[in-house]
């Protein structure tokens, strides 16, 4: 698959914001209701959300927000401002396509599903999500012993990173759920999927020992077909899950053995990422700002330093990818603004590191500055998670960042 034609004049190293009203590059601007991710909302839809009728009708023709009964406390914003990631899906769309879904405690409700099409440059809700529920059907005191809404969607966590991308299957994946949302949410450690082809959900097994708590963190291995996680530091476990399979109960896939945690009392927030090149395990240790890795074969080892020169500080909510074109991570932290980092093994076991940044001298746009600049919205500056993301091609590969509702989709060419 070869990269979007707007993206030949891409110079590597250089940040550009490709969506919105006024794209950079000399793009023209995308249709209405395609620019900015909020175009999406759902409580927006006359058709979907029924505050929209009476007073809600007024409201709208006056130019204000009308609240749907999923839209939680802090509403739409929520899907990118509470506490959650997105997935690069190279299969859904000509170029492929950023896949987001979440919400959590009391900020979101909304169950809906929205991509981001880089050929196109186009934003699109491609599931409504549970939107014929009553009030009482969401948030505190509803409770979903599956984790599902009655339409089969799950109950929108706080997805932290927690979500990943199937490319064999099309799948959006979701290590855990929620019974509950709230100010005391009940987490749920059964796993969905979202087939991008079919539009649809499946869930997982519920795992009965694993607690999947808050800040935990997850990577695909394409090698054994497993989804890999850690949970937050509420609890502590380290278990793979493969969405293979459809169980006598209806479910999908299986879990495997249940092991220690990898960072007992300082997991919350780490983030992992799987190198399929030397077929590598390797885990950010924000809180004592080093890296680390383990091989997949032996899961129950214990986290492995990897020693480098120099390095960046290391933050939580933070990214890490593969980037095939680069044949090495590229790691990404919104506390540092425009700049991102190769990050390359020199033994065939991750027993050390370089470190490269790949922001070039001449670049002149900070997205995370820029974006802070333009949204409406409260936002979490420091939040990265699984919204930034390589895409590769086979001509270039390139960093794909979403940060807010309302403001571009940024991209850089690494490679």
């Amino acid at each position: 698959m070869r990269a979007p034609d707007w993206a030949r004049t891409l110079v590597p190293g250089d940040w550009h914001g490709i969506s919105g009203d006024e794209p950079a590059l000399g793009l023209s601007a995308t249709a209405p209701g395609t620019r900015c991710l909020e175009d999406g909302d759902p409580a927006a839809d006359p058709e979907l959300n029924p505050n929209q009728k009476g007073i809600g009708r007024v409201r709208r023709l006056l130019g204000r927000y009308v609240n749907a009964p999923w839209s939680g406390r802090c509403g739409f914003s929520s899907i990118t401002e509470a506490w959650n990631g997105a997935v690069y899906a190279c299969n859904f769309g000509d170029a492929g396509s950023m896949v987001i879904f979440g919400g959590g405690h009391n900020d979101y409700f909304g169950s809906d599903v929205h991509a981001f099409d880089l050929a196109t440059r186009e934003w699109q809700r491609i599931s409504d999500g549970y939107v014929t529920g009553s009030p009482e059907d969401y948030g505190a005191g509803a409770v979903y012993a599956c984790g599902e809404y009655p339409d089969g969607s799950p109950l929108p966590p706080h997805t932290y990173g927690y979500v990943q991308y199937d490319e064999a299957g099309n799948d959006f994946l979701i290590f855990k759920s929620q019974k509950e949302l709230g100010q005391k949410v009940e987490p749920l450690s059964t796993p969905h999927l979202f087939n991008l082809t079919r539009k649809a959900w499946r869930r997982g097994p519920e795992h009965l020992t694993a607690y999947l708590g808050a800040g935990g963190w997850t990577a695909w291995d394409d090698k054994r077909r497993l989804l890999w996680g850690n949970s937050g530091d509420g609890s502590d476990c380290f278990l793979g899950y493969s969405p293979d399979g459809e169980n006598p109960d209806g479910s999908y896939g299986c879990w495997g053995p249940c092991f220690p945690g990898k960072l007992p009392g300082a997991a919350d927030h780490c983030v992992m990422a799987y190198d399929p090149r030397l077929d590598y395990l390797i885990v950010v240790d924000c809180k004592n700002d080093r890296l680390c890795g383990f091989s997949p074969e032996t899961p129950n080892q214990p986290l492995m330093p990897v020693l480098a020169c120099t390095k960046p500080p290391l933050h939580a909510y933070a990214a890490l990818e593969y980037s095939p074109g680069l044949e090495s991570l590229v790691y990404y932290s919104a506390t540092q603004g425009p700049n991102l980092w190769r990050v390359r093994s020199t033994s065939m076991e991750w027993a050390e590191c370089t470190w490269e940044n790949l922001t070039g001298s001449g670049n002149r746009l900070d997205p995370i500055g820029d974006a802070a600049q333009r949204t409406r919205h409260a936002i979490h500056r420091s939040h990265t998670f699984g919204r930034f993301r390589v895409a590769s091609f086979d001509d270039m590969d390139l960093g794909v960042l979403v940060r807010h509702v309302d403001t571009p989709v940024y991209v850089i060419r690494l490679a």
